[in-house]
Order: C-alpha cells, then structure tokens, then sequence
C-alpha cells in the first residue's frame, strides 16, 4: 500500500502492517538536503523537504514545520541554533490594567459582517491542495494550529505576565477578548467545513495553541473553564456538525486539562511532554474520547530527552516503546513528541526513520 493508503487506513481505526511514519516536524536544513539529495537546501526548501520525507519513507506529512535560518534563531548553552525564533518585538501593554482595559473594547458580535469568507475558503483549499500535491503518495496533514481561538504568546501586543495576571484578576473583563477570539477562529473553522464537504478534502484538522508548559496549564483549569474552553467550544462546532475530526497540539503537560479536551469533543492529540507528573502515550492510548473511540495519537518520540541526549539505540527502543503503546486500540501516527531542532545528532534522526519503517509490533496486520 502507498504511505497516504496507510495513513487513512490508520485514520480511520482499520488494519495497518504498522504505524504510519509521519514527516514534517524536522528543522534540520541539512540532514533534510542530504536526504533529499541536494547540496543547498535554501535553494528551494519546500521541495526539498517533501522530497527528504518521501526518501525517508514517510506515509504522511505533518505541516511541515520548516526549518529556519540560523540567523533568525536563539542558539543554545553551546551555541548551536535552535529551533526558536529570535523575537525583537517589545510589547506596548505591559500591565494587567493595561490588558483589561484594551480586551474590554473588542465586540465579537461585529466580525461576520466584516469577514471574507471567500478568502478564507480559497485560502484553505489552496493550502491542502497544493500540500497534498506536494506530498504525492504520502498524505498531507496541514500545519493549521493558527486556526484555534488565540492563546497569546509573549511575543505579542501585551506582555504575557501582564496577559495572565489580567485573566486572574479581571476574567469578566477579560471575556470580550476570548469570545472575539473564539468568533474568529470559528468563523475560520466556517471555512474548513464548507471546503471540506465540498472538495472531498480530508475530514481531520490538526489545530491547537500552547495552553500548558511542562508544569500544567498557564491558567488555572478554573480560569480556562471560564475563558478559553467556552470560546474553544464555540469555535468546534462548525467541524463537529460537518463530521471533521479535530486533533490538538498538545506538546506540553496537559494532565490538568484532559477531561475538559475530552469533553469538548476533540477527536486526538499530537505530542506530549512525557514525565511522572504529566501524560504518557500509554495512558493517553487507553482513553476513550466523547465519541466512544480511542483518541487519534499523534507522537511521540521524545524532543526533549531521548533525541537529543540519547544514542541511537535509545532512540530505538523510544520507537518501540511509542509503537507498543497503542497495542493495536489507539491509531498512532509515528512523529516526534515536537519539532526536532536542528541540535540532534544526526545519526537519532536516521534511526528514528529507519527504526520506525521495519519495526513491527506484534499486533499489526
């Protein structure tokens, strides 16, 4: 079978020889032009990353999460670069009072009127259309983790102390900003319904925000209850009532935050932030989501501990740990738990591909 049959067969809880392997969270520019077979990546670096997935032996392409210059990124304790961002932007709001003030202003109620949802629709389809073109006989799962209601950063208008102690101390002052948000990103998801069922596209998006750090959640689970979960539920509906399947970004410490996910609906996760006070793809193998099905696992080969520090035997046995943790119940796309920055070894990557195309666990087809 062709790696985009595979995937869809893993999609949609059928019978697979083994785990999809999934391409696309890689930000490595030079492993990437050698496995493409190219001398510069920077000469043509969207082809030259499909064409790296395809010869890695990938069955699907999640993103893809492009690699970027060196002299954009923030570089490590030994100074090698990361995969972060270098960010010079200085916040104008940068007190609580501030933050409330300016969230009060927002009215959602005005948005529809003012939104282009031919734009949204023709960007959308363009977006898949083109990426699966591009992933031939992989499948293409796009990067649209922007789609969710915001959660900011602190690379924004405001600060994000200021952001956070705002909702703590003002959430009813805070809420026109959430509902605007939500309004926005459903308005969007609007988008991707109608798209979907009309061109046949693929009926999962993969969406999310950073809602937790390796402690828990950013906001009290009170907090979120209050603020983003409502927006967040407003935003799904259009996807829920078009049958499309929503998995969520979740590279973080999401324990706190589970049963709430579950219970908006949500169809699966990608990446988790394994440790004995998080989550771990055991046990998010054996949940059951609100549809009375396994959740869709998207992971989950460490970023944090094994591909970096690790040899390429512990890479190895994290692929076999990962895979037998579905068990055959949970459908599993094979990916890092995050992107891999360009500070792995090389030789972890190549045994992370490698490994993950002839293992075979014991409940595969």
């Amino acid at each position: 079978m062709t790696g985009r049959e595979r995937a869809l067969r893993a999609l949609n809880f059928e019978p697979v020889d083994r785990p999809p392997l999934a391409g696309g969270l890689l930000q490595n520019a030079a492993f990437l032009a050698e496995a493409a077979g190219v001398s510069d990546f920077w000469a043509d670096p969207r082809r030259t990353a499909f064409e790296a997935f395809r010869a890695l032996g990938c069955d699907v392409v999640l993103g893809p999460v492009m690699p970027k210059r060196p002299e954009d990124t923030t570089t490590d304790a030994y100074g090698r670069p990361t995969d972060f961002t270098v960010v010079h932007a200085k916040p104008e709001l940068t007190t609580p009072e501030q933050v409330a003030d300016w969230a009060e202003r927002h009215d959602a109620s005005t948005l529809r009127a003012s939104f282009d949802m031919a734009a949204a629709c023709a960007d959308y389809l363009n977006h898949m259309q083109a990426g699966q073109a591009d992933a031939g006989d992989m499948l293409f799962i796009g990067h649209c983790l922007g789609y969710a209601p915001t959660f900011p950063t602190s690379d924004g208008h405001f600060s994000y102390e200021a952001f956070l102690m705002a909702c703590a101390l003002y959430p009813e002052r805070m809420w026109p900003l959430f509902e605007t948000w939500g309004e926005q990103a459903r308005l969007r998801l609007e988008a991707v319904a109608s798209v979907t069922l009309e061109h046949g596209l693929l009926r999962l998006i993969w969406i999310g925000q950073d809602l937790c750090d390796a402690r828990g959640p950013m906001l009290s689970p009170r907090l979120m209850d209050t603020l983003y979960f409502p927006a967040l539920r407003h935003a799904l509906e259009p996807l829920q009532q078009a049958g499309i399947r929503t998995v969520w970004h979740t590279d973080a410490n999401y324990r706190q935050l589970l049963p709430a996910m579950i219970e908006l609906g949500l169809d699966g996760f990608q990446g988790f932030y394994e440790t004995p006070e998080g989550i771990t793809i055991e046990h998010m193998a054996g949940l059951t989501m609100r549809s009375g099905r396994p959740p869709i696992l998207f992971g989950s080969i460490s970023t944090v501990w094994v591909l970096p520090h690790g040899s390429p035997a512990d890479v190895r046995r994290e692929v076999e740990r990962c895979v037998d943790a579905s068990e055959g119940r949970a459908p599993l796309l094979l990916a890092p738990s995050s992107s891999i920055g360009p500070e792995v070894p090389a030789a972890n990557v190549r045994a992370l591909f490698d490994h993950a195309r002839t293992y075979r666990p014991s409940w595969s087809a």
